[in-house]
């Protein structure tokens, strides 16, 4: 439904930008009808339309990280067990365009050459969606693991250690390069579909950051 949202909020965008080259009038109808705003304002009517999309999730990555702890049991100052406890984790991290950042410079629509100029806001890491149903969870077997808490206290120390794994995981090179190129894609289509519809059956979108 969020996604529906977006969409459905960037046509009216991109309507309004359409609407522009035909007069004082038809703009206001537009914006009114659409419920964007109450005066002949393009500019105010694009600005609103643009703070009440949703975000926008352009890639999803499943990630799989294993996590390490490990911890000592102590009688006095001696160590008389030491136990480590690995979870293999699946994680889902999503890529998501802010729209509602976007401000009424970024767009600028060019009538003789038909193209619409995008610039985007930067693609941001949502936090990790850890699936921790699924975890596969090795531990040493010692006597420590039944007489005291130290597999609550691994899982714990595991649970704190996973996030910041899957983050840097998130943020490789290669994994932002395809985020990038599919949040320039998706943007493109949702603007370039309204423009054609509305007869500019040539019309171009160039989405920059």
């Amino acid at each position: 439904m969020r996604k529906i949202l977006t969409f459905v909020g960037v046509v009216a965008l991109v309507a309004a930008i359409v609407l522009g080259v035909a007069g004082h009038d038809r703009r206001q109808q537009f914006c009114v009808r659409i419920g964007l705003c109450d005066d002949s304002s393009l500019m105010g009517a694009m600005l609103i339309s643009v703070q009440r999309q949703q975000k926008l999730t352009v890639l999803a990555a499943r990630l799989v990280a294993p996590v390490t702890s490990s911890r000592d049991t102590t009688l006095g100052p001696i160590t008389v067990a030491t136990t480590r406890q690995t979870a293999i984790l699946p994680a889902r991290v999503d890529y998501v365009l802010d729209l509602s950042a976007m401000q009424e410079g970024d767009l600028s629509w060019d009538e003789a050459s038909q193209t619409l100029r995008v610039k985007r806001p930067a693609v941001k890491v949502a936090e990790p969606v850890i699936d921790w149903a699924r975890a596969e969870v090795y531990e040493d077997g010692n006597f420590a693991t039944a007489l005291t808490t130290v597999s609550d206290n691994l899982r714990r120390d595991n649970a704190q250690k996973a996030p910041g794994l899957f983050m840097a995981q998130a943020r490789a090179p290669e994994l932002l390069r395809q985020a990038d190129d599919a949040a320039d894609a998706a943007l493109e289509t949702l603007f370039r579909m309204p423009l054609v519809a509305s007869g500019y059956a040539d019309a171009k979108v160039v989405v920059t950051t």
